[in-house]
C-alpha cells in the first residue's frame, strides 16, 4: 500500500470545503425523503399501481429531516495521522438504482460496490440478472412511509397496512430483485422511528428473508429499525455517512474522508452514495484514497460477519 501522505491533497480541499464539510457531516446523523400521508390523493394514486405492472415512477430525492443531530466530532489528528489496529474496512452502498446504465456504471467502478435497487423500477429483474452475473452485491432498496410529504414510489411499506398487506408488498419486493443478499429502506423517516411498525414488517417476513442483511439507512434520528431487525433475528447494521447529499463536488469529497476517517477509527462503516454524475466522478479515485489511507472496501456481507 502507498503511504498515508499521499492523502493531504484530499485533506487540503477538505479543509478549503470549511463550511460544506460542517454542514455535510451534520447531516451524517440523518437524511431522509417524505411522502403523501396515507389519506393523501398522491399516495392513492401512487399505491394504485399493482405488483407486476410496469411503472416509471419518479424516484423522490431524499431530503434532511429537521432535528437530525450531528455526526460524532471529527478527530483531532489528520486523516493521514490515525492509528488503525487490523485492517479497517468500508462498504458503500448506492442506493435508488433504477436503470441498467446506472447499475453498468457502478459495477464498472474500481472497487466493490453494493447496488441497492428499486424494486418497483421498470428495469429491476434485469439489474438484479446484471449484478448477480457480474458478481455484484445485489440490495433491494426497500421503500418505506417517510415525515412529510414526498413520494416514496408504489407499494411502499406504511404504517397504515395490515400484516397481510406487508406481506404482498415484501413478496412483490424479492420477486423482483432475484438474488438479494440484503435490504436498507428508501426514505422511511416516519416508518423506521415507529417500533410497532418496524416490528410488523419484520414479522410479515417469510423464510426467504431470513439469512438477508439489513442495513438501516438512518433517514431519522430515532430510527427502531436496525434494532427491530436483531430482535427478529436478522443480521443489522446502520449507515455511518451520507456522502453525496450534497452534491457539490468538494462536499462529497469532505464526505469521503469522513467515511474514511470513520473506518479507521471504529474499524469498520457503511456510506451510502447515490448514481449521480458527481458520486461516480469522485467514486473512481476513492479505491485509491482508500488504499492510501489503509482502508479495504469491501461488500456489505463482508461486515455482516464481525
Amino acid at each position: 500500500m502507498s503511504g498515508l501522505s499521499s492523502f493531504a491533497p484530499h485533506l487540503g480541499a477538505a479543509l478549503g470545503a470549511g463550511l460544506m464539510l460542517a454542514a455535510s457531516l451534520a447531516f451524517n446523523a440523518g437524511a431522509g425523503g417524505a411522502d403523501a400521508p396515507p389519506q393523501g390523493a398522491s399516495e392513492r394514486a401512487a399505491f394504485a399501481i399493482e405488483p407486476g405492472s410496469a411503472t416509471s415512477a419518479a424516484i423522490a430525492v431524499e431530503e434532511a429531516t429537521p432535528g437530525v443531530p450531528a455526526a460524532p466530532d471529527e478527530p483531532t489528528q489528520a486523516l493521514g495521522d490515525v492509528a488503525a489496529d487490523g485492517a479497517p474496512r468500508l462498504a458503500i452502498i448506492m442506493d435508488d438504482i433504477a436503470d441498467l446504465s446506472a447499475a453498468r456504471r457502478a459495477l464498472a467502478l474500481p472497487m466493490p460496490v453494493t447496488l441497492s435497487v428499486l424494486p418497483y423500477a421498470d428495469d429491476a429483474p434485469d439489474i438484479a440478472a446484471l449484478v448477480t452475473a457480474a458478481g455484484g452485491e445485489l440490495f433491494i432498496h426497500l421503500p418505506m412511509e417517510p415525515v412529510g410529504l414526498d413520494d416514496p414510489g408504489p407499494y411502499a411499506l406504511t404504517k397504515a397496512l395490515d400484516a397481510g398487506a406487508l406481506a404482498a408488498r415484501l413478496n412483490f419486493a424479492l420477486a423482483r430483485t432475484p438474488g438479494a443478499v440484503g435490504f436498507n429502506n428508501h426514505m422511511g423517516s416516519r416508518m423506521t422511528a415507529d417500533r410497532a411498525a418496524m416490528d410488523a414488517v419484520f414479522a410479515a417476513m417469510d423464510e426467504r428473508w431470513a439469512g438477508l442483511v439489513f442495513v438501516d439507512s438512518l433517514t431519522h434520528p430515532g430510527s427502531q429499525a436496525a434494532s427491530a431487525a436483531e430482535a427478529a433475528g436478522l443480521a443489522a447494521l446502520k449507515r455511518d455517512v451520507f456522502l453525496d447529499h450534497d452534491r457539490d463536488p468538494a462536499a462529497i469529497d469532505a464526505q469521503i474522508d469522513a467515511a474514511l476517517r470513520q473506518a479507521l477509527e471504529t474499524g469498520r462503516a457503511i456510506a451510502i452514495a447515490h448514481p449521480r454524475p458527481e458520486t461516480f466522478e469522485a467514486l473512481e479515485g476513492m479505491a485509491a484514497r482508500a488504499e492510501a489511507a489503509g482502508v479495504q472496501i469491501v461488500p456489505v456481507q463482508a461486515l455482516s460477519s464481525d
